[in-house]
């Protein structure tokens, strides 16, 4: 009776502690620093003597000002401009930050905004601000043309992620797929607009703004448990549909991640449970954290010889002992 009520308690004991363990810390707390990746950055004057970026590519609408931006599309009506990073980001925990600007003469009406990229896939135009459809991997909106009505205001940001198959919803401004979002306004501001995208491996993704006040980063959203593709690129891409905007991206800076040595994975093989560690490491445990020493076989062969005319001294020796005594016993006198 006393077994059965305590294995009814354990369901409400476990849920018990487990309301009481502490939520996970937000993915910027576990990093201790940064690298910068020279090959996924970019600054003025974006271009070389040829016109051309070492490390990333540019295209449709797209026009450079060397000492402003990179304009992914004018305020002018059915554009779309892109630009993509030339090589993957090969760290599996990063930060993308870039400072952006949207503007131009609507006061009333304007879009459609833009988006970036981090996705298996590059440099495919197509109907979803400037990017192909069907994407793999993650998309952030910066919408600012709502095309249905919601319960909250636009401009938004708004993030979705893509697996390949499934369409991004245009028409319902991504309510459909939205994986996590926030309703900032980032068009026209007094200072400089930048954007803060934090991913650790297996953990999730942050993103934070800077929209009001230099140096002053808000979060937009948490999306925690999130599993990016290995080795994406970077993109961004902008359209401009019946209604339009300038579209500009005016700096970006990309970071390999070092995380503190509670979040990292553990190595291979050191945190293995008992009993399931390679039969070497439990024979090195036994002799002390060193593995046996092997002998050659002439050496053991020659121990065992040995070992064996050692024995047979010894059973000789008794031998002789035990005549030697019955021969003295025979010879004494029956007085004696």
């Amino acid at each position: 009776m006393r077994l059965s009520f305590a294995l009814l308690a354990l369901p409400f004991l476990s849920g018990a502690l487990g309301a009481g363990a502490p939520p996970p810390p937000p993915v910027t707390d576990m990093i201790e620093k940064r690298t910068k990746l020279k090959t996924h950055s970019m600054y003025a004057p974006y271009v070389d003597s040829d016109l051309q970026n070492r490390w990333w590519d540019f295209g449709g609408d797209t026009v450079i000002n060397t000492n402003k931006h990179v304009r992914l599309t004018q305020d002018r009506s059915s554009q779309s401009g892109w630009l993509w990073s030339r090589l993957p980001l090969a760290s599996p925990n990063w930060q993308i930050e870039f400072e952006f600007n949207v503007d131009g003469k609507g006061t009333s009406m304007y879009g459609d905004g833009f988006a970036m990229w981090v996705t298996s896939g590059r440099a495919e135009p197509g109907p979803v601000f400037g990017n192909q459809d069907l994407f793999t991997g993650l998309a952030v909106f910066f919408d600012t043309y709502a095309n249905s009505r919601h319960g909250y205001s636009f401009p938004r940001i708004t993030a979705m992620l893509g697996d390949g198959r499934t369409p991004a919803d245009l028409d319902g401004d991504n309510a459909r797929h939205e994986l996590a979002a926030c309703s900032k306004n980032f068009r026209r501001r007094n200072v400089a607009t930048k954007a803060r995208l934090t991913y650790v491996k297996g953990k999730g993704l942050r993103l934070e703004t800077q929209l009001d006040e230099w140096d002053k980063w808000d979060v937009c959203f948490d999306a925690p448990n999130v599993e990016l593709p290995t080795n994406p690129y970077i993109g961004f891409s902008a359209l401009t549909g019946d209604v339009a905007d300038n579209h500009d991206i005016v700096s970006v800076s990309v970071y390999s991640a070092t995380l503190h040595p509670q979040y990292r994975p553990a190595v291979q093989g050191v945190s293995a449970p008992l009993g399931q560690q390679p039969l070497q490491i439990g024979r090195d445990n036994l002799s002390g954290g060193r593995a046996p020493a092997k002998r050659g076989g002439a050496a053991g062969w020659f121990l065992f010889i040995l070992k064996l005319i050692g024995v047979a001294a010894f059973i000789a020796f008794a031998v002789a002992a035990y005549r030697t005594y019955s021969a003295q016993k025979s010879r004494r006198p029956a007085y004696y």
